[in-house]
């Protein structure tokens, strides 16, 4: 007997067959970058926000050339300018060879110079010092002229855009856009984890790119949707998955499309005939397990008494209650000490509109709730 193979795929992009739904919103994108117009995606970690642009550029590079540029981690304007320049020149010539004798005129007088990595493939290197603005802008219409004289437009993918902002403050936002509104053959997908950064940037008044971008939001896939796509994806392996209990995935993951994709492997690793609800439960113990050493290290550095109590309230209590009534319940001292902590749990995207942003990380402090040891 042949054993089925887990039809359920996180913990890395998907596409393809393992993709989920999204159609809607990769219509929207479509059609803006169609016409030109910048877009600013926002999107809590977890949520298939990679998967989506990876899909998008999976099915329509034919269309289009993209040219992806991961910006998580960076913490140099170096390191920006060859994260860049690298993806640039990856998507625009390819193999070594392409890239070699097309990238001459692009490198001529500058800094900058052509590299081989062990598995091959092609990159660009910052030979002396770092970058100065000027510099950047330079490098940042090298798409413009290349989408001209290919004809083609080019579409320039930023993830983790508010990375950007740590490296020299609004003065090099600012700069990036002085030369970015120009282009009329490119357009831009600044796409991020982290709303309110990616707001102050886009959204206030005071921002280097205010109102330069359509905001669109990632948001969980519809329960309905989503749940289909799990009975789907268990039948099409030779299982059989009932929509009570497919829905009932899509509710603990809190419509996470990682958390709901791997908490559907689990399940399938179960049983791919599973019992409603036991099983269920085992899938979601066993997810939660396998984040646990994450969630420790993320707990472990909330320093703060007065975050970890209000962390504990809202995973007990959710978003719906006060916080009024939160400050009395939970011994939060004051509605001062309440809104300074909620703003430093913000700033690092744990929290967002007075709920913890990771629905598993809530179900965890849940749990640890329950271990009197534990307990903050």
């Amino acid at each position: 007997m042949l054993e089925m193979i887990n039809p359920f795929k996180y913990g890395g992009l998907v596409t393809g067959k393992d993709f989920a739904d999204r159609e809607s919103e990769m219509n929207d994108i479509l059609k803006e970058i169609r016409s030109g117009t910048n877009i600013v995606l926002f999107s809590p970690r977890r949520m298939g926000k990679s998967s989506l642009l990876a899909e998008l550029m999976h099915r329509h590079g034919g269309e289009f050339l993209f040219v992806y540029v991961d910006l998580y981690g960076i913490t140099t304007k170096t390191r920006m300018v060859e994260a860049f320049m690298s993806a640039l020149v990856s998507s625009a010539y390819g193999t070594a060879r392409k890239v070699a004798a097309g990238i001459r005129d692009v490198i001529k007088g500058s800094r900058l110079r052509l590299v081989i990595n062990d598995k091959g493939e092609p990159g660009v290197e910052f030979s002396v010092g770092e970058p100065s603005v000027p510099e950047i802008q330079d490098m940042l219409d090298i798409p413009e002229e290349l989408a001209r004289k290919r004809g083609k437009r080019i579409v320039v993918v930023f993830d983790e855009f508010q990375e950007i902002a740590s490296l020299d403050g609004v003065s090099l936002l600012k700069a990036m856009r002085s030369r970015m509104q120009a282009h009329k053959h490119v357009s831009y997908i600044f796409a991020g984890s982290k709303r309110h950064l990616l707001m102050s940037i886009f959204e206030e008044r005071e921002g280097a790119f205010f109102k330069s971008a359509k905001p669109l939001e990632l948001g969980p896939i519809p329960r309905a949707d989503f749940a289909r796509f799990l009975v789907d994806r268990f039948a099409a392996s030779g299982g059989r998955l009932d929509h009570e209990a497919a829905g009932a995935i899509v509710d603990a993951s809190g419509g996470s499309s990682y958390y709901a994709q791997q908490i559907a492997h689990e399940l399938f690793n179960i049983s791919t005939r599973p019992r409603w609800p036991e099983d269920l439960e085992s899938a979601v113990a066993t997810a939660l397990a396998h984040q646990s050493p994450a969630f420790y290290f993320l707990w472990d550095s909330i320093k703060s008494g007065i975050q970890r109590r209000y962390l504990m309230a809202v995973a007990r209590e959710g978003r719906a209650t006060s916080r009024s009534a939160l400050i009395e319940r939970y011994g939060l001292t004051s509605a001062s000490h309440v809104q300074k902590a909620v703003k430093q749990l913000d700033a690092r995207g744990i929290t967002e509109g007075g709920a913890i942003v990771d629905p598993m990380f809530a179900l965890w402090l849940r749990g640890l709730a329950g271990r009197p040891s534990q307990r903050p």
